[in-house]
């Protein structure tokens, strides 16, 4: 191994270690390498590398679905929708819960990001469940599952910045993510019913005062018209060849602000603080994927690629052998990294070696987007159990959250598995939807 590579990769990991933000520790890592080993002037790599990330049209989708998710999070959208599932599904054993899974599955058809629907469900759904007496695990996993589902219900931020680093259409990326987010959601809410069926009292259904009576349950269908419309919009304009998912994405922040004006939530503090939270969302990823295109460049320059797919070679790995040890790696990385700098930092090595395989890079590339949510709720680094933490009532500490979400990181990686193994049945619906 050359002495570069070796830099490369030891010094990443070290800086990564003592807390260099990934950004600076890519950046830092590049700039080193390319003065010492190819000299100063080499330096213009880097500057044609951010240059080239910052032109890419896919990223712009990035903005607008951060201002429409904070658009959502203003107008109270996430109490609506809870209200519905909340009045239909209440009565049952396990209903508050099973509601929680669904509405985050809505959510995520809307925002995009894992962080909206765990924060609203944190504040919103968690204490309504405590205190209606449901086992804190039993309340606390549909909250960090679900929230894991916005990242592949489409729109989706993760596979946005995966489709500018592979190639892959935004579009396809978005269809490929319905049945497999909206199938992981029915598996959530079938677990959720069954536990509750062989024990009660770990989620009790609301008392038969309480209930709604049938007229309240059909009035409160005027809850769900707006994000039904909202998805309407964003998703068909897509699939109908309409617009792209960049223009999509405007579509759907304009739709949301025009919700959050009719329903009286939006004066000037929270057009404001939109703004202003949407521009720190961007600006933090613009940062990382600068970061990335550097790491990029140095990966191109050192030729890491090619000796990463040597060793592949040499060991004849291919098929299903060669998914299972991606996956693998990806399952780890998703441990104690976020999903961006994953993405980052194993796509420019991999993406060769999948492409000289004989998998197919399509649905290669979706079953990699969602492992990376499933990423975001493994112990011990899981970040929507950080998003979680700073909303969740007393109580709700990282052992129980642990606790919650080791039935659905199992459900999790048996689904795909499955989808390993049968690469074909993934890509039927994404291949149908965009003429594929």
């Amino acid at each position: 191994m050359s002495p570069e590579i070796l830099i490369l990769l030891v010094g990443l990991v070290v800086l990564m270690a003592v807390g260099i933000p990934i950004t600076f520790a890519l950046m830092s890592v590049a700039s080193v390498i390319l003065i010492i080993f190819f000299g100063p002037a080499q330096m213009n790599v880097l500057n044609a590398a951010f240059v080239n990330q910052m032109q890419s049209e896919s990223l712009l989708a990035i903005p607008m679905f951060a201002l429409m998710a904070s658009f959502l999070q203003t107008s109270g959208i996430g109490s609506d929708i809870y209200e519905f599932f909340h009045k239909w599904m209440g009565g049952i054993n396990g209903g508050l819960a099973m509601a929680t899974v669904a509405t985050t599955a809505v959510i995520a058809a809307m925002s995009g990001v894992a962080a909206t629907a765990t924060i609203m469900m944190g504040l919103i759904a968690l204490p309504e469940m405590l205190n209606r007496g449901y086992d804190k695990p039993l309340a606390t996993g549909p909250v960090l599952a679900g929230g894991c589902l916005g990242p592949i219900i489409p729109p989706s931020t993760i596979m946005i910045i995966m489709a500018s680093y592979t190639g892959v259409s935004a579009g396809w990326l978005f269809a490929g993510g319905v049945i497999p987010g909206v199938g992981l959601a029915i598996l959530f809410i079938i677990y959720i019913g069954i536990r509750c069926a062989i024990n009660p009292k770990l989620g009790p259904g609301i008392p038969k005062s309480e209930r709604p009576s049938w007229g309240e349950k059909l009035r409160v269908f005027r809850k769900v018209i707006a994000p039904i419309v909202i998805i309407v919009l964003v998703l068909g304009c897509i699939y109908a060849g309409v617009a792209t998912p960049t223009e999509a994405a405007g579509v759907g922040a304009f739709a949301s602000m025009v919700y959050a004006l009719i329903t009286r939530k939006l004066n000037f503090k929270n057009l404001r603080g939109s703004l202003i939270q949407t521009m720190e969302v961007s600006a933090m990823l613009m940062w990382i994927l600068m970061g990335g295109a550097a790491y990029n460049s140095l990966v191109n320059i050192t030729r890491l690629s090619d000796v990463v797919a040597a060793a592949f070679q040499s060991a004849h790995l291919d098929g299903l052998p060669l998914m299972l040890l991606i996956f693998a790696l990806f399952f780890v990385m998703g441990m104690f990294l976020d999903t961006t700098p994953i993405i980052m930092i194993a796509i420019p090595i991999l993406l060769p070696i999948i492409r000289s395989s004989s998998l197919d890079v399509n649905a290669t590339i979706l079953i990699l987007c969602i492992t990376l949510c499933l990423g975001q709720i493994t112990p011990p680094f899981g970040i929507n159990m950080f998003y979680l933490q700073g909303v969740a009532p007393p109580g709700i500490d990282t052992k129980v959250m642990y606790k919650a979400v080791i039935p659905y990181v199992i459900i999790f990686t048996v689904a795909l598995l499955f989808m390993m193994i049968f690469p074909e049945l993934i890509v039927i619906f994404p291949n149908a939807a965009m003429g594929y």
